[in-house]
């Protein structure tokens, strides 16, 4: 099953605000170095779609961010998300934490030939979130 990289209340998913985790109580958690290699893992994704328009960050809505959806063909994030690993150092789920140490190394196993395929599976992806 392929996962939406969610994580924190303040990205403002409605449906999942009671339950997400604030962002306040995860900054600088991962340490520099691995923040800089998640980051770098997150960079590489393929791009789904993006958006013209830049995206607040919802933590520092002074800060613009790239609008746009990445994946790994297991897991989608998008650019909030990796200005967050880059600028916050914040949690990521464990789950995922297993899946970068697995996959770090290698070259993403997606290619432009998977995007309307991972678009699809995109739209009914479960959400992982930090616990």
């Amino acid at each position: 099953m392929k996962k939406r990289l969610i994580l924190y209340r303040e990205r403002q998913y409605s449906e999942f605000v009671p339950i997400a985790q604030s962002i306040k109580d995860n900054t600088n958690v991962i340490p520099a170095s691995l923040a800089k290699e998640v980051q770098t893992y997150l960079s590489r994704g393929l791009v789904l779609i993006e958006f013209i328009s830049p995206t607040p960050d919802p933590y520092c809505p002074t800060d613009l961010v790239r609008n746009v959806v990445f994946s790994d063909g297991v897991y989608f994030w998008d650019g909030i998300l990796l200005h967050w690993v880059e600028n916050y150092r914040v949690r990521m789920p464990e789950e995922f934490m297993a899946h970068f140490d697995s996959a770090k190394s290698r070259p993403m196993p997606v290619d432009e030939s998977d995007v309307e395929r991972l678009l699809t599976a995109f739209k009914i992806a479960e959400p992982l979130m930090v616990t």
